[in-house]
């Protein structure tokens, strides 16, 4: 089978897996809406939850469960690393900081439909983007192991600030804190996502673009540079663009982690590890799974909500504990 039709029959299968849990989260909740009937039947609650509550959530999940995994498949072609994520560069302990800082100063207002902690997280993710690439350069050039490590200690930095201020926090605050850091999906209305899609999405698509010299770069520095690739231009490109995306999820969802790590796993496995293949269904996959998981965690003890952030740990930290056991060897990832 050709690489093209390989690649339309696994999206056209992730895209119905996509489209089935669509349907199955826009029905199920504490107040469960029937699909099957004329929604011009449908009573004022009931179109306010479809459409003002239910949609809009689902679509946000989608795009950042798509995201994050776009994001991780494209690091760890990256760095020649499974465990290059988004997280592991300081984005998400940024985002986390901002926001600490914002709800701490007891902000509250808007700006340009975004809340003031979203806008804190953005600035603090945009500012650890820039300073964790300035520090990761040698002569003027920027060291990939560098850049991992930098990320990794401004995580745990910024970790240590986060404890600092919540020590002094009252428990309102502390709370609000320690939900944010969760990460939920609880929004109302389309503004979020729209305004988050015109940031992620073209960051996507420049990922996307770039799956040819992904699979160039797998190959060493050395082959890669004898077949006219430029290296760092690519390194440069690959890193703001994934930064930028999951700088605009996470300042709206919080962090949500292992989504980045556990589905371009799950992909390698069952397609292989072409980026041409790897990167488009890790969106897919990525915008199903993280949808399905909202769903888990908001119904599951309805009418409580459990933050999505640990759903998605448990069922991650689950599947590679499975992997390891299950291994008699060396997991070659």
């Amino acid at each position: 089978m050709t690489l093209k039709k390989k690649l339309i029959l696994v999206c056209f299968i992730l895209s119905v897996i996509w489209l089935a849990v669509l349907l199955f989260s826009l029905s199920a909740g504490t107040y469960e809406l029937n699909l099957f009937k004329d929604f011009n039947s449908f009573s004022d609650i009931e179109r306010k939850v479809f459409f003002g509550i239910r949609l809009p959530r689902i679509l946000m999940a989608s795009i950042a469960g798509g995201t994050l995994a776009v994001c991780g498949a494209a690091l760890q072609a990256m760095f020649r690393n499974p465990l290059a994520s988004p997280f592991t560069l300081g984005v998400s302990g940024g985002a986390s900081l901002g926001a600490l800082v914002a709800i701490r100063l007891g902000l509250t207002q808007s700006i340009i439909g975004f809340s003031i902690i979203s806008v804190f997280s953005f600035v603090f993710s945009i500012v650890t983007i820039l300073f964790v690439y300035s520090v990761s350069k040698v002569n003027g050039v920027v060291a990939t192991g560098r850049l991992l490590l930098a990320g990794v200690v401004m995580n745990f930095l910024f970790s240590a600030f986060i404890l600092f201020i919540q020590f002094f926090s009252e428990f309102t605050e502390s709370l609000q804190t320690m939900k944010w850091i969760m990460g939920s999906l609880d929004i109302i209305g389309f503004s979020l996502v729209w305004k988050t899609a015109l940031l992620s999405i073209p960051a996507c698509l420049i990922m996307l673009s770039m799956t040819k010299d992904m699979n160039i770069h797998s190959l060493g520095n050395d082959v890669a540079s004898s077949l006219g690739l430029n290296i760092k231009k690519m390194e440069m490109k690959i890193y703001f663009a994934t930064s930028l995306a999951a700088a605009s999820v996470i300042s709206v969802t919080g962090p949500i982690g292992f989504i980045g790590l556990f589905i371009p796993h799950i992909l390698r496995i069952t397609i292989g590890v072409d980026n041409r293949l790897l990167v488009p269904c890790s969106f897919l996959l990525g915008a199903s799974f993280l949808t399905i998981t909202d769903t888990i965690s908001r119904t599951i003890i309805s009418p409580v909500e459990i933050p999505v952030g640990i759903v998605t740990a448990c069922i991650g930290g689950i599947f590679f504990l499975w992997l390891l056991i299950g291994s008699k060897k060396e997991v070659i990832i």
